[in-house]
């Protein structure tokens, strides 16, 4: 056998065993994140609604009430990110491509925290309200973005419908900044549909793997 026959022997292995960790790898590994994601969805897209049921004067928050509201999402998604870093401290990645779909979540999350810095010190610094929520509408567009390296890797399309659904929850909450009350349910609607929902999702792909 020939030296480039065992070349394309070699690639045509590779070639496989990448298309087995897509399809194979990926859901199993990806339980901790779906997890991450459905109680962050679900627990920040409640304290949007919390905000704007306020705002559409359905009621008036005591202080009280308006303090656990800002305080408990934040304990709330603490909780189970201690419990997976704890639980997966020391273990590796399966595959390349639960490597690629991490890398590409775990990168956002960054960004986030980045973004949160950014925008929160230029917005207390010119105390405008407005500046402060443009970070949620950047933060929806990389959401978009890293779903859609997740359909690119693994080509499932409730993937590529959820990263689509981000893009068009920033562009609609960027038509609607100026209205703080359908900006706050829209943002609430996105949280809970495109990132606690799929999060579920993802989290019962892993629970059946």
């Amino acid at each position: 056998m020939s030296t480039n026959e065992n070349d394309d022997g070699l690639a045509t292995r590779a070639d496989l065993a990448f298309v087995r960790a897509l399809v194979d790898q990926a859901p199993r590994a990806q339980g901790s994140a779906g997890l991450l994601f459905m109680v962050g969805g679900l627990a920040y897209g409640v304290q949007c609604l919390v905000y704007w049921g306020e705002i559409a004067r359905f009621y008036t928050l005591p202080p009280l009430a308006g303090l656990l509201t800002a305080i408990l999402p934040i304990v709330i998604f603490l909780v189970p990110m201690i419990w997976v870093i704890i639980k997966e401290r020391g273990q590796q990645a399966a595959g390349v491509a639960t490597r690629a779909m991490n890398a590409a979540y775990a990168s956002t999350g960054l960004v986030n925290l980045v973004m949160i810095l950014v925008f929160g010190t230029i917005a207390t610094r010119e105390k405008s309200m407005l500046i402060w929520l443009i970070y949620p509408i950047v933060i929806c567009a990389l959401q978009g973005g890293a779903w859609y390296v997740a359909y690119m890797i693994r080509r499932k399309l409730w993937l590529v419908v959820v990263a689509v659904g981000w893009f068009a929850a920033a562009a609609t909450l960027g038509f609607i900044i100026h209205d703080i009350g359908s900006y706050l349910l829209g943002l609430a609607l996105a949280l809970i549909g495109l990132m606690g929902v799929p999060g579920y999702v993802m989290w019962r792909l892993a629970k059946r793997s």
